[in-house]
């Protein structure tokens, strides 16, 4: 775990009020989950569409360790430890809201024996880690920079045969190109003006 104010150049979380607590519920490929939030989080008061998309296509492996980056309150990491009971899944995210969330979360689905949610910056809290897959609707808000170091970023944290799988609202040719000068595989999908990457390295 990163020391408080370490990186504080680099991350983009800014403290904030937490707003209000709600509740939420996701139904996806056969199973029906619940999510308790806050309105400060992002898509706090409703799944975000992109995060919906990302899980309806995701290629999700049959066993072993997978990666949600930036988890908010824990939508991906915890649907996807919930459609596989034989996956190990950790989930990061640089906001402690959020990982006091996700961690509660993963207790609310039931999943909290097999998922691990670390506070940190990025990659830094797994950097020693290798993953059958990693996840992440990145946060454009952030900037080019964060998400491309999020995309680009994944494959010195991928296992050989591993991949990766974001979903973007827009600048998707940026990032598109970017992925291509670094991944063997690069696959895309357009859904309702989004765009789903799928990369191995």
């Amino acid at each position: 775990m990163e020391e408080e104010g370490a990186s504080e150049m680099t991350h983009y979380y800014k403290p904030g009020r937490p707003g209000r607590k709600k509740l939420i519920s996701l139904v996806i490929r056969g199973q029906t989950l619940e999510f308790q939030t806050y309105t400060s989080l992002f898509s706090g008061s409703e799944i975000d569409e992109g995060t919906r998309l990302l899980l309806e296509y995701a290629e999700i492996p049959q066993s072993g360790e997978v990666l949600d980056l930036g988890c908010g309150y824990g939508v991906i990491g915890i649907t996807i430890a919930k459609l596989n009971p034989k996956l190990k899944v950790y989930m990061t995210d640089i906001n402690p809201l959020a990982v006091k969330a996700a961690k509660y979360n993963a207790r609310l689905n039931g999943v909290e024996d097999r998922v691990v949610v670390l506070q940190g910056n990025l990659y830094e809290p797994v950097k020693d880690k290798l993953f059958d897959a990693i996840y992440s609707n990145p946060p454009l808000s952030a900037g080019k920079k964060i998400v491309e170091e999020i995309i680009t970023g994944a494959k010195q944290h991928l296992k050989p045969d591993g991949h990766a799988e974001f979903v973007l609202a827009r600048g998707h040719e940026y990032y598109t190109q970017k992925a291509r000068e670094n991944y063997s595989i690069v696959k895309t999908r357009r859904k309702k003006g989004y765009i789903l990457l799928y990369l191995k390295p």
